[in-house]
């Protein structure tokens, strides 16, 4: 549960002083009614309690600071708790308009049953005697007053005045007080206050050792809840419950003596035990911020044992739980009855809550108790299990009564998304991905032609009992793709695949693994044909499991050490060339590459990456895009990165059998998709669509239509007509020049002549809108090198044309180059005659910025074009080139004018 952070001190009202614990504030309820300052708490009409207000204390100390509270907030009062005998002015009232006597010796009983209470939580360090007595003081004050007016007319009438270590304590006649209070107290720090109590009742003894907590320092004990039923909740940075559905329901822990009024006098929790210093000091064992998987004993707390509760501090939050047995025991006795079984077990309890004061029980069932003012089942029961909002979990191992054994499990890798690959999981020959989510689910992400992951289907639940789950391929020798998780106690489970993306029942193949900081399962790394697993410790060892082919391990062998240099292992299979290997992200972001020697050892390693720090899961070992090379995905982006047999891809192959198409070029979004698409022409005449699929590859081709071999040239020209859809431009060899219309879904309206005497120029191009009027427009490249810019005019014409260059003719390929260096305007692309390739950048206004040379050996192509930044799906502009073989190859544009290692988005 998240504590109001802002200024807790100053939402309350409450200001906390140097001179021990003291609290201030002007007369009101304890917790504010629900409003801006304190959004979370609410009183239950009718709920049997006792009002109360802290007023200025007898001493005008400085104020502490924020930093003082947010310490308390974090280590609790951390004082040597309350010493000595707090001598009380007993008084029986009588009031103008009733008379009636009140017992004085049951007064004074009500005194002492408090002061032995107190003496038990203070292991006998703070008392209560009666130093003087009032009987039947006769009041002017009346039954109908407040009873604020009340304790202020008698308290003048008195004259008392508090000083450290003094009480006054008032009873009057009525049934009840103002408000049908129960009671009244006013703190005034240094132990001292004031008690209003109204006629002796079964309440009394409880009201009157609740309102002198509250002396102690304390504020109520409360309790958490929440429509939803969660067990737990943090608040956003206004304070507000994340949940909206919960709320502090005041006095709502009615296992504690600052809960609801009753009968009974319950021990004061944990939780408050410690914020005020109670007891000897050793009662409560503090664990410290909790980690790994750790189990405690806890005592009966109502007993006298030391370190018989727990506390621990939440490894994300912060924040601040107890854990302690409730069962009939000291003040607890009246746990024995039948109706409080229930209550009986291990109850969590909170720091703070509506104050840094406060207590909140987080129960089994945080959904509003249909008790009217008592809840019922306050204790967790053996085989049951808290979790904290941030996801630390508290399981109850057993529960007697005399003892409870709980497990705290603060392995934060429980909520941490992995990602991996077992291979084919699905049975379709592709290699497939999956997820553990954060909320424990298990999402696979099937393997689809063309680079491509299908959607995420979820084919299990219940996964996040595990710190570690990885793919290990064929693990059990039935040909079908396994998983192995690990619990965290150390227990390592097998998940048998099935082939068809499911699970055969699992088996229990391991014990004693927490140990291992990581485990990846690389394949068959001895080279004896089963699949292995790899384990690395804290001390840098890494382990080899050899597997044994039928699900369980042969002996390990030590096969290195330094391993702890890196923060992340996994599988490479042939990544880094040869037998099945490592990937080892180190601490400064490098990517290494440890290329496996086929025996159970390594060959030399190599960087081949810097800058994956922020890759998350590195997923390895597969061959995800069907080139029969191993690829690497980053497991938080979920980019993939081809290999090519010894590192990553500078270029990568995406089709074969182009060599049929005399041109291919960029088309743009043709189909409407929001994804490039590609358009090739035939030897033939025919004219296709290859729509790419947004991850480098393309969905099944789409015949456009047939004699298109009558044409000498024909580009995509964007949106050369001003309707929103993108065109065609052709030219016969007349020289006549065709505009094509499409209808934005791939297919062609009537065709329109735009101009005429084209025939002059070797090459035509479409750069966009390269003038930078917001128009497409075309440029020409003459046989004598000169380049003309034909700025369109937006509606299917032209503007009036213009030179703007020359010595083209040195080039024997020249085409549109998108925006390859990532300023926002159109570029050009040339190839000169000994295959270097060069940017002619723009310069927004129909020119050329100086040129970058960009590389060599293109002249290996036939026909190449750049297709923009939509066709990899990572938002780099993309190159495509028929090489002789007819084998078409994509390469990767930086998006800053140079080229880098092919990225795709499987998604």
């Amino acid at each position: 549960m998240g504590v109001l952070r802002r200024s807790i001190a100053l939402s309350t009202g409450l200001v906390v002083f140097a001179t021990g614990l003291f609290f201030v504030q002007a007369p009101a309820t304890a917790v504010p009614l629900p409003g801006p300052d304190n959004p979370n708490v609410q009183f239950v009409e009718g709920t049997p309690h006792s009002e109360h207000t802290f007023e200025t204390p007898p001493v005008d100390n400085a104020p502490k600071g924020q930093a003082d509270v947010d310490s308390l907030l974090r280590d609790g009062a951390l004082a040597a708790g309350p010493g000595g005998d707090i001598r009380v002015r007993l008084v029986t009232a009588k009031l103008a308009d009733n008379t009636n006597p009140v017992s004085m010796a049951g007064a004074e009983q009500a005194v002492a049953a408090t002061s032995s209470y107190w003496k038990a939580m203070t292991a006998n360090k703070l008392s209560m005697s009666v130093a003087s007595k009032v009987a039947g003081h006769q009041s002017k004050a009346k039954s109908t007053d407040s009873y604020s007016t009340i304790m202020s007319t008698i308290t003048s009438e008195l004259k008392w005045s508090a000083s450290p270590y003094t009480a006054l304590v008032i009873f009057v006649p009525t049934a009840t007080l103002s408000g049908n209070a129960l009671g009244a107290g006013y703190s005034s720090g240094s132990y001292s206050g004031r008690v209003l109590m109204p006629q002796i009742s079964n309440f009394s003894n409880n009201v009157m050792s609740h309102e002198f907590g509250h002396v102690i320092g304390l504020m109520h004990a409360d309790a958490l809840q929440c429509r939803s039923g969660a067990s737990d909740v943090g608040v956003d940075s206004n304070g507000r419950f994340t949940d909206s559905s919960c709320y502090i329901r005041e006095y709502g822990d009615t296992t504690d003596i600052m809960g609801a009024a009753q009968y009974t006098s319950p021990v004061v929790s944990s939780t408050l035990w410690d914020f005020a210093g109670l007891g000897r000091g050793d009662e409560i064992r503090d664990v410290g911020v909790a980690s790994g998987v750790k189990s405690y004993t806890l005592k009966p707390w109502g007993g006298t044992e030391a370190q018989r509760a727990i506390k621990f501090t939440d490894p994300i939050s912060r924040e601040v739980y107890y854990l302690e047995l409730r069962q009939p025991a000291g003040y607890d006795n009246y746990l024995s009855a039948s109706t409080q079984s229930g209550n009986r077990g291990v109850k969590i309890v909170q720091r703070g809550g509506a104050t840094i004061a406060s207590s909140l029980i987080l129960m089994p069932s945080t959904v509003p108790f249909s008790e009217p003012y008592y809840a019922k089942n306050h204790a967790w029961q053996a085989g049951s299990t808290f979790t904290t909002y941030t996801g630390t979990k508290v399981t109850i191992n057993s529960v007697s009564s005399t003892s409870a054994t709980v497990t705290i499990n603060a392995d934060p890798k429980l909520k941490t998304r992995m990602r991996f690959s077992a291979g084919d999981f699905d049975g379709d020959k592709l290699a497939d991905v999956i997820s553990r989510e954060a909320d424990g689910s298990l999402l696979l992400f099937a393997g689809l032609p063309g680079n491509r992951l299908e959607d995420s289907v979820r084919i299990g639940s219940g996964w996040d009992i595990f710190n570690a789950v990885l793919g290990t391929s064929d693990f059990t020798g039935d040909g079908f793709a396994d998983i192995v998780a690990r619990s965290s106690d150390g227990a390592l489970w097998l998940y048998p695949g099935n082939g068809k993306g499911g699970f055969l029942p699992r088996s229990q193949v391991g014990i004693g693994w927490q140990g291992f900081t990581q485990l990846v399962a690389p394949g068959d790394f001895n080279g004896d044909g089963r699949a292995d697993v790899i384990a690395s410790d804290p001390d840098g060892r890494l382990w080899l499991y050899p597997g044994n082919g039928s699900g369980g391990f042969l002996a390990r062998a030590m096969i290195g050490q330094g391993w702890d240099s890196f923060n992340s292992l996994a599988p490479a299979g042939s990544f880094g060339g040869g037998p099945v290997g490592l990937l080892a992200r180190a601490n400064d972001g490098t990517l290494f590459v440890y290329p496996g020697d086929g025996e159970g050892g390594f060959l030399p390693r190599a960087a081949v990456g810097s800058g994956w720090n922020g890759a998350g899961d590195i997923v390895g070992g597969q061959d995800l895009t069907g080139d029969q090379r191993a690829d690497v995905l980053a497991g938080a982006s979920m980019i993939l990165y081809p290999g090519d047999g010894a590192g990553f891809a500078d270029r990568l192959a995406i089709g074969t059998g182009w060599n049929q198409f005399s041109q291919v070029w960029e088309a743009g979004d043709f189909d409407g998709d929001a994804v490039a698409d590609i358009l090739a022409r035939g030897t033939n005449g025919v004219l296709w669509l290859y729509p790419g699929n947004g991850s480098g590859g393309f969905l099944p081709r789409v015949q456009l239509g047939t004699g298109w071999n009558v044409f000498t040239a024909v580009l995509s020209a964007g949106d050369f007509d001003g309707d929103k859809h993108p065109d065609l431009v052709a030219r016969s060899s007349d020289g006549t020049l065709w505009l094509y219309p499409t209808d934005g879904k791939g297919q062609f309206l009537a065709r329109k002549q735009i101009g005429t005497g084209w025939q002059g120029f070797t090459e035509l191009l479409a750069p966009g809108d390269f003038s930078g009027d917001g128009r497409a427009d075309i440029l020409a490249r003459a046989a004598d090198g000169s380049m003309w810019l034909y700025p369109g005019n937006g509606a299917g014409g032209f503007q009036p044309w213009r030179q703007i260059g020359t010595g083209w003719n040195i080039f024997n390929a020249v085409m549109q180059g998108s925006d390859f260096n990532g300023d926002g305007r159109e570029d050009v692309l040339a190839r000169g005659t000994d295959g270097a390739l060069w940017l002619y950048p723009g310069n927004g206004s129909g020119g050329f910025l100086a040129r970058q040379y960009l590389g060599s050996g293109w002249n290996m192509f036939t026909t190449f074009a750049a297709i923009g930044n939509a066709f990899t799906g990572t938002g780099d502009p993309s190159l495509v080139g028929v090489a002789g073989d007819g084998t078409l190859l994509t390469y990767s544009g930086t998006g800053r004018g140079a080229f880098k290692p092919v990225a795709l988005n499987p998604r």
